[in-house]
C-alpha cells in the first residue's frame, strides 16, 4: 500500500484555547497515527461568543487540527435548550467536516475518540457518506465505579454508537469489559496511551529516594490527602526521603493541609502545573512515581514514568495493573494507608533492585508512537479490507 490512509480523529475531548490540557492523550494519539496517515482531528465547543460559530485551523505536528467554537446555547427551557443544542452541535460539527474535506478530500476511516458526545456525529457520517468508524475509548464515566451514572438518553446513544463501531479500542482491558457489559459488539482490540519518547526517556543518573506525584490534584480521584498522612506516617520512620507533588489542580489547598499535619518541610515540595518538557524532566530526576488515585483508567502519567525507567507505586483502579507488576513495581488496594505505608517503606529499601533500563526499554515498546501508529494503521486496514 503506498497511498497514505486519510483518518479523521473525530474528538469528544481535544486541546482548545478554553482547555488547554483537554484530551491531550487524544493529540498524543493523532500524532502517533500522523507518522504513518494523513490525520485531521476535529473537535468542537461551546463558548461565549458573538457568532454562532468561530473556526480555527491550523497544522500542529503533522495533524491538520480544526476546532470549531460555537456560541454558547442560554435557553433555560430544558427541552427547548437541548434541542438547541444538538442542532448548533450538529452544525459546528459539519462546518468542521468541511473544512476538513475541502484540505484532504476523503475519509478513508473516521477514528472516533471517547464515544460521547461526539459519536453522534459519528453515526451521522457513516449513514451519510458509508465511512466506517473506530472508537478509542479513554471515558471512565463508563466504569462500573463512575460516580455518576450516565442518563438513559446517554447511554442509548452510547450503547447505539459501540454497536455501529467497526472496532472498538479500549485503553485498558478493566475499560473493555466495562463496555462490553452494555454492548453487543465482539469487535475489540487494547490500544494503550502513547507517549512521546523523544521528550520522556530514561536518563541513567545516580539519584537518592526521590518520590513523585503528579496528577490533576483532584483529591476525590488521586487521593492527596492520603498520600499526605502516610508521608506524615512514614516521616516518623525515616527521613531520608523527599516527595514533589505536581498538579494543575489547587495545590495550594495541599500545601495548607501539609502545614496543618504538620509535616517536616524539608521532606515535601507541592507545586502547580508544569510544561510538558518540565514533567519529564521532574521524571528524569526523580527515584518513585507514586499514583494512589481511587479510580483510574489507563493514566498516561504511569506510561510516562515507566518509559522514563522509574518504578511505580500505585493503587489498583482501573487499567493500573496491567501496567505495572513486580519487575516494574507495586500495585496496592486503593485507600489503604497502611499498606501504602508499608510498601513505600520497602520500596524506599529496594530501589537499586529495579532495572530501569529495562523498565524503560519495556515501556518503549508498548507506548511509544511508533508502536501504537503502527497498530492503529493495521486496525484501519483491517477495517478496510487492504
Amino acid at each position: 500500500m503506498d497511498k497514505k490512509l486519510n483518518i479523521l480523529f473525530l474528538a469528544s475531548w481535544y486541546p482548545n484555547k478554553l482547555l488547554p490540557k483537554n484530551g491531550n492523550f487524544i493529540q498524543q494519539h493523532a500524532i502517533a497515527v500522523s507518522n504513518y496517515c494523513n490525520v485531521a482531528a476535529l473537535h468542537i465547543i461551546a463558548n461565549v461568543q458573538e457568532d454562532n460559530f468561530v473556526v480555527e485551523e491550523k497544522l500542529e505536528n503533522g495533524v491538520f487540527e480544526v476546532i470549531v467554537y460555537y456560541k454558547k446555547i442560554t435557553n433555560k427551557i430544558p427541552g427547548i435548550a437541548h434541542l438547541q443544542k444538538l442542532n448548533r452541535r450538529h452544525k459546528a460539527h459539519l462546518l468542521g467536516y468541511n473544512r476538513i474535506v475541502e484540505k484532504i478530500k476523503k475519509i478513508d476511516v473516521i477514528h472516533l475518540n471517547v464515544v460521547f458526545p461526539a459519536g453522534n456525529f459519528a453515526l451521522y457520517l457513516k449513514n451519510k457518506f458509508n465511512i466506517p468508524f473506530i472508537i478509542s475509548e479513554n471515558w471512565t464515566g463508563l466504569l462500573p465505579t463512575a460516580k455518576h451514572q450516565l442518563t438513559i438518553f446517554i447511554k442509548k446513544l452510547v450503547v447505539k454508537t459501540f454497536n455501529q463501531a467497526a472496532i472498538i479500542c479500549p485503553v485498558s482491558e478493566d475499560l473493555m469489559n466495562a463496555i462490553k457489559s452494555i454492548s453487543s459488539s465482539n469487535k475489540f482490540e487494547i490500544v494503550p496511551n502513547v507517549v512521546n519518547t523523544k521528550v520522556f526517556n530514561y536518563s541513567p543518573l545516580t539519584l537518592g529516594k526521590k518520590i513523585l506525584h503528579i496528577s490533576n490534584l483532584k483529591d476525590e480521584h488521586k487521593n492527596i490527602t492520603g498520600i499526605l498522612d502516610t508521608i506524615k506516617e512514614l516521616s516518623k520512620i525515616r527521613d531520608d526521603f523527599f516527595i514533589s507533588i505536581i498538579g494543575d489542580g489547587d495545590y495550594e489547598y495541599f500545601i495548607r493541609y501539609a502545614e496543618k499535619i504538620e509535616l517536616p518541610k524539608h521532606l515535601y515540595n507541592i507545586e502547580g502545573a508544569k510544561s510538558y518538557q518540565e514533567v519529564a524532566k521532574l521524571m528524569q530526576t526523580h527515584d518513585l512515581f507514586l499514583l494512589y488515585s481511587n479510580y483510574e483508567n489507563l493514566p498516561c502519567v504511569i506510561a510516562e514514568a515507566l518509559v522514563c525507567g522509574m518504578p511505580v507505586l500505585t493503587s489498583k483502579a482501573g487499567g493500573t495493573a496491567e501496567m505495572v507488576d513486580k519487575s516494574n513495581g507495586i500495585v496496592i488496594p486503593a485507600a489503604n494507608n497502611k499498606v501504602l505505608l508499608n510498601e513505600l517503606n520497602t520500596m524506599l529499601d529496594n530501589l537499586s533492585t529495579y532495572n530501569k533500563t529495562a523498565i524503560a526499554e519495556n515501556a518503549v515498546e508498548k507506548y511509544s508512537y511508533e508502536s501504537v501508529g503502527k497498530q492503529f494503521l493495521e486496525i484501519y486496514k483491517r477495517v478496510l479490507n487492504i
